[in-house]
C-alpha cells in the first residue's frame, strides 16, 4: 500500500485547521506562508500554555477526524479544507479483550472481532457531542492495522448485515447513502471473484458485469497516470458522470491512487 494512502489522515492537525480558520473567516492575509509561519508559532504557545494530559481512558486513542457538515467536497479541495475534530476513540475496550480471552484465535474470530471494532468506532464518532465525527477507510486502516481493502470489505458486510450505513468520511460526502448496483459488483471484484462469480452473486448478466469490471480497470489507469480527472471522459469516451462513480468507488477501495488529485486536480 502506498504511504499516500494516509496524506489526508496527515492534514488533520491544528496548524491545517488554524490555516483553514483564517482564509475562510478573516482573509486579512492573502500569504499562504506568512499563514503557516503563524501556525506554527500559535501552535507553540498552545503546546506551552495547553500541555496534553497524561492519560487517557485504557484502551482509548486520541485522533483526529473530520466533523459531518456541508454537501459533497467540491473540485481541487484540500484534505484539509474540512472541519477537523480531535476526539478519544474507544480502540481497544474490556470488551475486546474478553472476547480475545475466551474465542479461538482464528481468521473468522478475528474477522468479527475487527467488524465489531470497526462499528463501534463509526457509531462513537456519529453520536460525539462534538460530531457528527467521520474517519476515512484510510483513517481506520490505521487505528485498526489492517490494509485499506480490508476494511473496505468489512464496512461492506457490516452496512449489509446491520442495514445502517455506517458513514465514512467519503461515503457521508461523495457516496451518499445508497451504492448503486455499479458498486455491488465492484465490492465483489476487490474481493477477488471472477466475473463468472459475480454474475451469480449479483444476479446481473455476465457481459454486464464484464462492462462495468473493464470499465472500472481503465479508470483505475488514468489515475494511476496522474492526468486531469476532468480529461478522462474524452480520454475513455465515457459520460463525466459514469467517470465520477468509478473515482468514487476507487476511493473507497484503492485511495493511495487518489491522494495525488487532492491538492493539484479537480478530484470529484
Amino acid at each position: 500500500m502506498s504511504r499516500q494512502a494516509y496524506v489526508g489522515s496527515q492534514k488533520r492537525t491544528f496548524q491545517a485547521a488554524f490555516i483553514h480558520e483564517m482564509e475562510q473567516n478573516y482573509g486579512f492575509l492573502k500569504s499562504k506562508r506568512m499563514l503557516q509561519l503563524m501556525a506554527q508559532d500559535i501552535q507553540a504557545l498552545v503546546d506551552r500554555f495547553f500541555p496534553k494530559p497524561d492519560y487517557l481512558e485504557p484502551g482509548w486513542i486520541l485522533f483526529t477526524g473530520t466533523k459531518a457538515e456541508g454537501n459533497k467536497a467540491f473540485p481541487g479541495q484540500d484534505a484539509s479544507a474540512l472541519p477537523a475534530v480531535t476526539i478519544p476513540w474507544p480502540l481497544l475496550t474490556p470488551d475486546d479483550l474478553a472476547w480475545r480471552a475466551s474465542r479461538p484465535d482464528t481468521k473468522h474470530e478475528r474477522h468479527k472481532l475487527d467488524t465489531k471494532r470497526i462499528i463501534r468506532l463509526i457509531e462513537h464518532g456519529q453520536t460525539h457531542p462534538d460530531g457528527p465525527v467521520l474517519l476515512t477507510v484510510a483513517d481506520l486502516s490505521l487505528l485498526l492495522g489492517l490494509t485499506t481493502v480490508q476494511v473496505s470489505h468489512l464496512l461492506n458486510e457490516a452496512r449489509a448485515e446491520t442495514g445502517k450505513p455506517l458513514h465514512t468520511k467519503g461515503y457521508h460526502f461523495d457516496q451518499g447513502l445508497r451504492p448503486s448496483h455499479k458498486a455491488e459488483i465492484i465490492d465483489l471484484y476487490e474481493q477477488g471473484y471472477d466475473e463468472a462469480d459475480i454474475a451469480r452473486l449479483s444476479q446481473h448478466a455476465q457481459r454486464s458485469v464484464g462492462r462495468y469490471l473493464r470499465d472500472y480497470e481503465r479508470v483505475k489507469e488514468l489515475c494511476k497516470s496522474h492526468l486531469p480527472i476532468d480529461q478522462f471522459p474524452r480520454l475513455l469516451d465515457m459520460q463525466p458522470s459514469v467517470v465520477n462513480s468509478y473515482v468514487q468507488l476507487l476511493r473507497l477501495y484503492r485511495p493511495h491512487l487518489l491522494d495525488s488529485y487532492s491538492l493539484e486536480s479537480d478530484l470529484p
